[in-house]
């Protein structure tokens, strides 16, 4: 080989250490973000997160958390004040009375001692979702054993899932609970939240 063809050849141009992308930062610390909030919340159901936050805002005593995840339906039959209003004037006035109901729930449970070290425990294989209404079975948990059971359910007010409703469960009877119809439920609470017709 002549010293000229040699001499013609290109050269890989040599380069200090090159930098990463501040971008690629961004999306790693995105990423994990996502993993993170994947992990708290992506395999729960709504239904499921809100009887979750529920709880453990209550165990918390954190007030105004349960107020939110409570429905105003549920609110009212401790605020008499609102007992004349109508479903779509209860709705309208939802941040007046998630403020009365945390206070009243306050006064309530002043003093009530809550077990250390409570939890619930979902039994999702029960958990049943409609269009405007959901049921979650759960359980509560002391000391690794589940103590009591109850049903919780839920209707979507202004595009959230709210509690309505929550009754204790017999471990006996919750292989009924699987029979039942959601549709059902979904068109009752379809007619409480259907807007009154103007007069």
């Amino acid at each position: 080989m002549s010293n000229h063809s040699h001499e013609s050849t290109p050269r890989p141009v040599e380069e200090g250490p090159r930098r990463v992308p501040r971008v690629l930062f961004v999306l790693i610390i995105l990423l994990f973000g996502a993993l993170y909030w994947f992990a708290a919340y992506g395999d729960n159901p709504a239904p499921e997160k809100t009887v979750k936050t529920f709880y453990t805002a209550y165990f918390n005593r954190d007030y105004d958390t349960v107020a939110k995840n409570l429905s105003v339906f549920w609110s009212v039959r401790f605020l008499p004040q609102y007992a004349a209003l109508s479903p779509t004037e209860l709705l309208n006035d939802r941040a007046k009375i998630e403020a009365d109901i945390s206070k009243v729930i306050a006064d309530i449970e002043k003093d009530n001692q809550i077990p250390k070290g409570i939890s619930i425990e979902i039994n999702k294989e029960y958990t049943k979702q409609g269009e405007n209404s959901a049921l979650v079975v759960y359980g509560f948990k002391e000391n690794g054993k589940i103590t009591s059971m109850e049903t919780a359910v839920l209707i979507k007010e202004n595009g959230q899932l709210r509690i309505f409703n929550m009754s204790p469960v017999d471990p006996q009877t919750l292989e009924q609970i699987k029979s039942i119809d959601i549709k059902i439920l979904d068109e009752n609470f379809n007619n409480l939240l259907k807007p009154e017709k103007s007069k």
